[in-house]
């Protein structure tokens, strides 16, 4: 009887020893499971900021400036090395370099840019602001309004009646009659591309603007919502070719009824899949 306790006593320190090595074995692994995790989280970070960085990135439409081509909600993915990079292609634009490096000589009439808020010293809120725009024109061009109708080195736009929108400003809560018009903007390398106007507001300041001559190393830029656009006309001059964020090319997502992005309980029912994967010109 004592032999049989004896060596059940055994058995048990046996077994005990066993559980006790596999909790360390256990916890190494863990602890090497824990590590791995974690520097595979640090390479992602790495590399899908370098993504963002310097090769695309994506943004939310803020505001009705580009209607009807952007709308309140769209998210444009923007080519960042399409004109080469600068501070600003880097989140909180830190002070790394001046100027622009690679293909900052890229721009064309026509095209729809995001770029960084020109330094306002009066406002500095407004210099961490992006905002996207159609280049009108290049550094050296004479660039003038008048009646709604943007003329380029002398050249006047082109533009052809086509119907009316009824647009849904969620910001400004309120609805406003646009008369749309296809334009084929003077001197463009691009497609031809719809605008808005309020058919009231065809005599009013911004769209009699006078000629000037787009400084060296800047571009002039309107919103394709002629009457609703703080642009180059009115209030946000020349945009410097170093703000230059990049290139919008396609719309990946939209969502209406000013939905933000974390409220994802009302992403199906206000998702606008029309407008998904829809290329901007």
């Amino acid at each position: 009887m004592l032999d049989k306790f004896i060596k059940s006593g055994k058995g048990l320190i046996r077994h005990l020893s066993f559980r006790r090595r596999g909790k360390i074995v256990d916890s190494n692994q863990k602890r090497n499971q824990l590590k791995e995790d974690i520097r595979f989280m640090i390479v992602f970070v790495f590399f899908f900021s370098l993504f963002r960085f310097f090769v695309f990135d994506w943004y939310i439409v803020p505001s009705s400036s580009m209607v009807p081509t952007l709308l309140i909600g769209d998210m444009p993915l923007v080519e960042k090395w399409a004109y080469g990079f600068s501070k600003h292609s880097v989140w909180f634009s830190p002070n790394l370099f001046s100027g622009r490096r690679f293909f900052k000589n890229n721009v064309k009439r026509g095209e729809v840019i995001v770029f960084k808020h020109p330094y306002d010293p009066e406002k500095p809120d407004n210099n961490d602001i992006n905002l996207i725009k159609r280049v009108i024109a290049l550094p050296g061009d004479r660039v003038s309004v008048t009646n709604g109708i943007i003329s380029v080195n002398g050249v006047e736009a082109k533009l052809s009646s086509k119907n009316k929108m009824v647009h849904h400003d969620t910001q400004a809560r309120r609805f406003t009659e646009l008369s749309l018009y296809e334009e084929v903007l003077p001197l463009a390398d691009v497609p031809p591309h719809t605008v808005a106007y309020i058919d009231d507001m065809k005599f009013s300041a911004p769209n009699n603007f006078d000629e000037v001559t787009v400084p060296r190393g800047h571009y002039f830029v309107m919103g394709d919502n002629r009457d609703c656009s703080k642009d180059s006309r009115c209030g946000l001059g020349f945009v410097p070719e170093e703000n230059l964020m990049g290139r919008a090319i396609y719309t990946v997502y939209s969502i209406a009824n000013g939905v933000k992005l974390w409220e994802f309980w009302l992403w199906l029912q206000n998702i606008r899949y029309s407008r998904i994967f829809q290329r901007i010109i």
